[in-house]
């Protein structure tokens, strides 16, 4: 790939500042439009050492308003990173809608460096690739316009640029991510990166590789590739993103057994016991380095926030957060969905509780409009991939579904309105909700159907019966920590 490059011509100095004036007005009017799409824009800004890509991301921000655009460069992880999933760090970094980002260094650093230094075999090289095409193709299907640009440069050329970069490294260390650990690498580093680069080519999110020799001929390239994929976005009403085929769901809800329950004394013991276990395995799974992620969904009334409160109960508050989620903030909504789940994670070694979550595309989102048939059709893979990688960094994923009769349902509503310390807990959206009960049934079976995965399985409790329900989630959340923790 990298050696069928054409090499740019030559600019004399009153050539490029003739071609970068009229860039420079088309770009900013590109941009002010982009604000009007709601379509943030990722550009992402890659190349060997030497190839001048912190000079181009100056050039952009100096032909673009920079009031727009968001620079992000990514050093060495800190240990905060480091005690997230890998693309934890990018998901925070993400644009408005609207905005531009500049992602220099990105999530395809690491990956090169790793093959590049023999600690990744091909297997998991193809793996992170595929993580790779995967945040892309959604951020893409979100409308985000993904822009990549790969500044390519000879041995020769590396050299000279890392030589005369040489003494201000000496004088400022900072002013390079690392000090030049691929120096002598070159054909190394250009083999692992032309196969991550072509094993990242995509439709959606296309590679586009510059000649880096000469300066002004790179930066009027990189200036003409970011227009035209502004200008066809700008053509575009919509991204080209038809809704998946879903299969029918089975009819997991009424195989919940609604019957059981528990007597007071018996309900006393084992919620003093299992909580005693859950208490022991939390600081366990903080001294192992192994997070809690456990989402809490049901029906209203259900009995999620007494559940949750003998869960939190049982564990130190040092090591969990507990997140409730509501109606998206102007900040959220100005992100992807999963925006705003994947900044609240908290590090290695400590839960992280959601009451409500992501499902809120597939349940409320769907069954109100609120997404479209396309966005709430994709989710399901979505969401399966973000677990995926909360899994695989060593997550333990716990989801669970609380499940009550309708009859149950309509009997503590009614109890809520005559009791006036519960009568916040009811409001006219709950009888609202209640009127769509079979819609939001098939939405749960769905959501089960798609989303029940061994690294990431859902639980169906029934909670007819309160005591009952919490002891259940108690008891699993237990065993599956025992089972993540040998």
């Amino acid at each position: 790939m990298f050696d069928q490059i054409t090499t740019q011509p030559s600019l004399d100095k009153d050539s490029f500042e003739a071609r970068a004036t009229k860039l420079r007005r088309e770009l900013l009017e590109c941009q002010f439009a982009m604000v009007e799409t709601g379509y943030p824009v990722l550009i992402v800004v890659a190349g060997l050492d030497g190839a001048g890509k912190g000079v181009l991301v100056h050039r952009l921000n100096e032909w673009m308003d920079p009031r727009g655009i968001e620079t992000n460069t990514f050093w060495d992880p800190s240990d905060e990173e480091e005690e997230h999933p890998f693309f934890w760090r990018f998901w925070r970094q993400l644009p408005d809608r609207g905005r531009i980002g500049i992602f220099l260094g990105s999530w395809y650093r690491r990956p090169i460096q790793l093959r590049v230094d023999e600690e990744i075999n091909e297997s998991s090289f193809e793996t992170a690739a595929e993580r790779i095409r995967v945040f892309e193709r959604q951020l893409s299907d979100d409308g985000a316009v993904v822009i990549k640009l790969w500044l390519h440069v000879s041995e020769k050329t590396q050299r000279r640029q890392l030589e005369e970069k040489a003494p201000r490294e000496e004088q400022n260390p900072r002013i390079s991510d690392r000090p030049y650990e691929l120096r002598g690498k070159y054909e190394p580093t250009l083999r692992a990166s032309e196969e991550l680069v072509r094993r990242t080519q995509t439709l959606q999110c296309p590679w586009h590789i510059i000649d880096g020799e000469e300066r002004y001929s790179r930066e009027i390239a990189a200036g003409e590739i970011i227009l035209a994929a502004l200008r066809q976005r700008l053509q575009q009403s919509a991204p080209p993103t038809p809704p998946p085929e879903l299969p029918p769901p089975n009819d997991h809800l009424a195989a919940v057994p609604l019957h059981k329950s528990l007597k007071r004394d018996e309900y006393r013991e084992k919620l003093e016991h299992y909580q005693a276990r859950l208490q022991d395995l939390a600081w366990r799974a903080y001294r192992e380095k192994r997070s809690l992620v456990a989402l809490f969904e049901g029906w209203d009334a259900a009995g999620k926030g007494s559940a949750i409160r003998r869960v939190t109960g049982a564990i130190d508050p040092r090591l969990y957060k507990l997140v409730q989620i509501a109606a998206p903030s102007d900040e959220e909504s100005a992100h992807h969905y999963l925006w705003r789940f994947w900044r609240r994670l908290q590090r290695d070694g400590r839960a992280t509780l959601f009451d409500r979550s992501w499902y809120g595309r597939v349940l409320v989102e769907r069954v109100e409009g609120f997404a479209s048939p396309a966005e709430w059709q994709r989710a399901y893979a979505e969401i399966n991939e973000m677990e995926r990688e909360l899994s695989d960094h060593g997550a333990i994923v716990a989801k669970f579904w609380l499940h009550i009769s309708p009859e149950e349902q309509l009997a503590r509503f009614r109890a809520r309105e005559l009791e006036p310390h519960k009568q916040y807990k009811i409001t006219s959206e709950d009888w609202r909700n209640r009127d769509k009960w079979p819609a939001y049934e098939a939405a749960v079976n769905q959501m089960v159907s798609l989303t029940d995965m061994p690294n990431a399985p859902w639980y169906l409790i029934p909670g007819n019966d309160k005591r009952y329900a919490r002891v259940r989630i108690l008891k699993l959340l237990c065993r599956q920590l025992e089972e993540a923790l040998g």
